[in-house]
């Protein structure tokens, strides 16, 4: 990478949450000349094909709040191995700003950029500020959130906050705004199970128990989509067998913007990117929270949901076989009711999350070139 190139570095943790909105930016900012380099951990050398056209450069990294005292401290040791391989990348680099994506993977990258005196930018994917970006806030220029409200420790933290969207990936754009056809009469309802990206074995557990105990009115009509870990598929599928539901299994789905724009109702964990998707689809879900999220966060983004009406949350603790069928019969008897919150759900949607976040670091990117090419006249 020569001088004078766009540079920017993303910095981010290696889970979906954090990764796909990365994506996202990663490709606006492709679009707009920038060339993009990923700094990321060890689990970075599989993401050469989610980030075409982008560089990927794996730091050292840990998490600190992991159990023992041993553990604690090789995970210090790692992030600050980290800060110094990450100074020597962008001495080279010389990138124009660093954006943090938050997560223990992005600290060393961001936390180099700060001590360079290289703009930097974090996205908070939550409702409420992580861990890491709390650590790194007062050294970032600017805060974008996902949320129009985050939950921050101070006023001055909060001032640097400007609402942007959590950017989602591109093949889900097209379905904002189409509008939402509710299951009437003795057409199918097809229902899509997510568990983030690795699955949820609860939802494996319950769902297909509810939905091949449904009425058979209802039973006969679910055309159901379920996401489930590789080690609960077999569990799930004797489940559903000799019912009178149609169903497809899979760990992983490829095509979820098309599962997304078929479905009448989602049943999901509530993490950031999952009700980003969401959202933009316009579509109804029953939001089951991970109970042991980092401080609680997915908590807080399904009640950020549900208090606009766009889903109903039930918590990890009471999603028993009795709630789960109490709140899908009524719903699935209900189709307004769907449609209703579908319309919720469509107006917090937001498809120019990317290029709002791009705008930002446009912004930032002036102004330190400014600053350098008056520091040269200077000179």
């Amino acid at each position: 990478m020569s001088e004078d190139a766009k540079n920017v570095v993303l910095a981010s943790g290696g889970t979906g949450g954090h990764i796909f909105p990365a994506r996202a930016l990663a490709e606006e900012l492709n679009v707009r000349g920038y060339n993009v380099v990923l700094m990321t951990d060890g689990r970075g050398e599989k993401y050469d094909e989610l980030f075409p056209n982008v560089t990927v450069i794996v730091v050292k990294s840990g998490s600190p709040s992991v159990r023992g005292i041993i553990s604690k401290i090789k995970a210090v040791l790692a992030i600050t191995v980290g800060i110094f391989q990450s100074r020597k990348a962008m001495r080279l680099i010389k990138p124009l700003a660093v954006v943090g994506f938050g997560g223990y993977p992005s600290m060393p990258p961001a936390a180099a950029a700060a001590s360079m005196g290289i703009p930097l930018i974090l996205h908070e994917q939550n409702a409420v500020l992580g861990r890491v970006n709390k650590l790194l806030s007062g050294f970032a220029r600017q805060i974008a959130t996902s949320f129009d409200h985050t939950e921050s420790p101070d006023e001055e933290i909060t001032a640097k906050m400007v609402y942007t969207g959590n950017p989602v990936r591109r093949a889900v754009l097209p379905l904002f705004g189409k509008k939402y056809i509710s299951p009437t009469g003795d057409c199918p309802i097809r229902i899509l199970v997510l568990g983030g990206s690795q699955g949820a074995t609860i939802l494996s557990e319950i769902v297909p128990v509810v939905l091949t105990s449904l009425p058979e009115d209802l039973q006969s009509r679910l055309h159901v989509s379920q996401q489930c870990r590789k080690e609960d598929l077999e569990q799930v599928a004797s489940q559903y067998k000799g019912s009178l539901v149609t169903v497809s299994l899979s760990e992983f789905f490829s095509d979820v913007a098309t599962l997304l724009d078929e479905c009448h109702l989602a049943i999901t964990r509530s993490g950031a990117s999952t009700l980003s998707e969401i959202t933009v689809a316009g579509k109804p879900s029953l939001l089951v929270p991970y109970k042991h999220a980092m401080d609680d966060h997915q908590r807080k983004n399904a009640e950020n949901a549900v208090a606009r009406g766009a889903a109903r949350v039930i918590l990890q603790d009471n999603f028993t076989k009795e709630e789960v069928e109490r709140q899908l019969v009524f719903l699935l008897r209900h189709p307004d009711c769907l449609t209703v919150m579908a319309g919720a759900a469509s107006s917090l949607g937001e498809i120019h999350a990317a290029e709002k976040l791009a705008d930002l670091i446009d912004r930032f990117t002036s102004l330190k070139n400014n600053q350098e090419k008056n520091g040269k006249v200077a000179a």
